[in-house]
């Protein structure tokens, strides 16, 4: 016969689990994205590109940005929620992050059907050397 305490005892203890094993990463902050970033490589549907050389963004801190994506240099506004970022344009794009750090920046997104994985590298400043 199935023991009720022992039932309860394995329902709490998976539960406990579950708990744990939650993604506890803090969100993105916004200040993260700021800079340029500059193509590394790209993915179209699972397999390697070339389709988006030259391709940048550069995220200012007054949720504007600029970038090439849709074929030519144009400024956009965007939200973002830390996962998530919400180009104002037409068509909108949605960029899913799956990894930001101070010197690269990966996402998802949908164009046209095809889903493109972005490798993105910070730009490192230019250093003018007159003087």
């Amino acid at each position: 016969m199935f023991n009720s305490k022992f039932g309860l005892l394995i329902i709490t203890l998976t539960g406990i689990s579950l708990l744990t094993c939650k993604k506890t990463e803090p969100a993105v902050e916004m200040d993260q994205l700021e800079g340029r970033w500059e193509l590394n490589w790209a993915q179209v549907n699972g397999a390697e590109t070339d389709r988006l050389r030259n391709l940048y963004f550069v995220f200012l801190p007054d949720t504007s940005m600029q970038t090439n994506i849709l074929g030519s240099e144009r400024n956009y506004k965007y939200e973002f929620d830390g996962e998530v970022i919400s180009q104002i344009s037409d068509p909108s794009l949605q960029y899913l992050l799956r990894e930001v750090n101070d010197s690269t920046l990966t996402f998802e997104t949908e164009i046209r059907g095809s889903i493109f994985t972005i490798y993105l590298d910070k730009s490192k400043p230019k250093i003018n050397r007159e003087m």
